[in-house]
């Protein structure tokens, strides 16, 4: 069987469906969005999750003058097999909003205006209508004006489609506030563009298509375009986008080579990148669709998974967490941070709509997490939802960034060619000696402060961030094993293969209660700890296996015990 190209990074819908890439088909979406009671639909999902290649999927459906292409665009498709009436039936108008420059209000403004005027021209060229619009006024009147003179030119209705409506205005929140306020509050340029598209709707709009990230800007959008239905959190759109366990079983077979072990990569996969849920009533979780085909794309080149787990493409976009911090009350959401960190959930009311105009509240900033990808749907609580970390990747970003930020507090500078060297001592050495020096050396730069609520959970997590960078290990915090959970476990993850893995148990003792004896009482528990979760068969099949016991105290590793 010729095996199929790994669409990764690809939005275009076209150069999936005709150039021999695989395609997870989500096409029977179509088919539910146009028997949704509201024809004007906003839907949100992370980033990297497929926004643009629905959006896409869309244009080349729903264009008049693809008609002719349909059957090879769509053949093998589910909605190929059974189109809806609308099919090939709209003149259709995408915006793209991601790229926007916001330095400046100014550029802003020049910024948005350009991207109107440049989707108006390439919609003009392709429908080759004779019209021409001015290169004055805002992009709200130049809007107005294709709207106006459009209307008598066409012999159909419009679809418009908008892309990333919210990429600037979420950059914006996170640095600048004041221009987020004066461009996308009631009074601002953005509102009053969405004001022209809703007077379109009674004319010559027929459906309208929204995708983005975040609701942070729908308070003053919608206060000006209160025709639009936010189904993001829908049951019918759960898994709209991102790919379910079915549908990776699907694409490893039409993309991996024979040889491979499937279940293998399914577990991994599931492991690294699963866990993702956008409606508390529905149970079917789902996988990063980004991450996933990165991952896949390695392994079909090089038969071997790639060296790191984050795609670096989109690491920046994941990594902007500090920049989230600074929104309003920066205390506030540090501290939810630090419950996050330390618990792996929490509870939230998730907010539909953010008014920047009212104080940002604890649920704010986890609904902004949830709508970001750095938080999940756990489980539906009473009037309430609980929110977990969805996967193994997006775990280490928090900790990677809770070790900084803490760094930041005492002050502490992370070295990374010295953890690697820790690292690399474990792996190969069979010692964890540098790894509590760098420790000691964290706990050293609190040794002014009081120690209050600080345990072993913030030696877990620093092991567990250092360990993450150096990308030797697959690293499990709370590692269930009959018996209980190990603190830390440093297990196998191809394509390394170090010499010696390891797990770990961790106590702390506070201040005032490190005399020798407390020391040895720690100690021992945690040694029996140990010998009984590693009887189990699953570890003790794992060789060169190191199990260290220790004990912290004050800004000091006071007892490494080995079994």
């Amino acid at each position: 069987m010729t095996l199929l190209k790994i669409p990764y990074g690809i939005s275009n819908y076209r150069t999936i469906a005709l150039e021999g890439y695989a395609y997870v088909d989500k096409t029977r979406y179509i088919r539910i969005l146009e028997d949704y009671p509201s024809p004007f639909v906003i839907l949100l999902r992370p980033r990297r999750f497929g926004k643009s290649l629905f959006a896409s999927l869309l244009n080349y459906y729903y264009d008049i003058a693809e008609k002719d292409n349909f059957p090879a665009l769509f053949l093998h498709t589910d909605i190929g097999q059974n189109p809806t009436p609308g099919r090939n039936s709209y003149y259709v108008l995408n915006f793209n909003f991601s790229g926007i420059a916001s330095e400046s209000e100014g550029e802003l403004y020049e910024s948005f205006r350009r991207k109107t005027r440049n989707a108006l021209n390439l919609f003009i060229e392709r429908y080759n209508i004779s019209i021409e619009i001015s290169n004055s006024g805002s992009a709200a009147d130049q809007l107005s004006e294709f709207f106006n003179l459009v209307s008598t030119r066409l012999d159909g209705q419009l679809f418009i489609i908008i892309d990333e409506y919210d990429h600037f205005a979420n950059e914006l929140l996170s640095f600048n506030f004041n221009i987020f306020q004066n461009t996308i509050g009631r009074n601002g340029f953005i509102r009053k563009w969405y004001e022209v598209l809703k007077e379109a709707t009674a004319t010559i709009v027929s459906r309208i298509f929204i995708t983005g990230v975040s609701p942070v800007t729908l308070d003053s959008l919608t206060s000006g375009f209160n025709i639009s239905d936010n189904i993001s959190r829908s049951p019918l759109m759960n898994t709209i986008m991102g790919f379910s366990r079915e549908e990776i079983h699907s694409l490893l077979l039409q993309t991996i080579p024979g040889d491979i072990d499937y279940n293998m990569v399914e577990i991994t996969l599931q492991e690294y990148y699963d866990g993702y849920l956008f409606c508390e009533t529905e149970e079917k979780r789902l996988f990063n669709s980004d991450m996933v085909l990165y991952y896949i794309k390695q392994y079909q080149i090089f038969q071997t998974p790639p060296k790191s787990l984050l795609d670096t493409n989109i690491a920046s976009d994941y990594g902007k967490l500090g920049n989230l911090l600074r929104i309003k009350d920066p205390d506030q959401n540090i501290s939810v941070l630090k419950e996050i960190v330390t618990t792996g959930f929490v509870s939230a009311n998730i907010t539909d709509i953010f008014s920047m105009d009212l104080p940002f509240s604890k649920d704010d900033f986890k609904s902004l997490l949830f709508y970001l990808g750095l938080l999940s749907i756990r489980e539906s609580l009473p009037g309430a939802v609980s929110l977990q970390i969805p996967n193994y990747v997006i775990r280490g970003l928090y900790y990677d960034f809770f070790l900084d930020l803490i760094a930041k507090e005492a002050p502490f500078r992370v070295e990374p060619d010295r953890i690697r060297d820790a690292m690399y001592q474990i792996a190969y050495a069979g010692s964890c000696d540098e790894l509590i020096v760098l420790i000691e050396e964290l706990l050293h730069a609190f040794s002014n402060r009081d120690f209050i609520g600080f345990d072993e959970k913030y030696i877990k997590i620093a092991i567990f961030a250092y360990a993450n960078m150096s990308s030797l290990y697959l690293v499990k915090s709370e590692y269930e094993v009959p018996g209980g959970y190990i603190d830390l476990a440093l297990l196998k993850r191809d394509p390394w293969h170090p010499d010696y893995y390891a797990l770990f148990e961790l106590k702390y003792l506070k201040k005032g209660q490190s005399s020798d004896e407390e020391i040895e009482q720690a100690a021992s528990q945690g040694i029996e700890q140990l010998k009984r979760y590693t009887s189990s068969p699953e570890l003790s099949l794992i060789p060169n296996l190191k199990k260290w016991v220790l004990v912290f105290s004050s800004d000091r590793c006071v007892r490494k015990g080995e079994i």
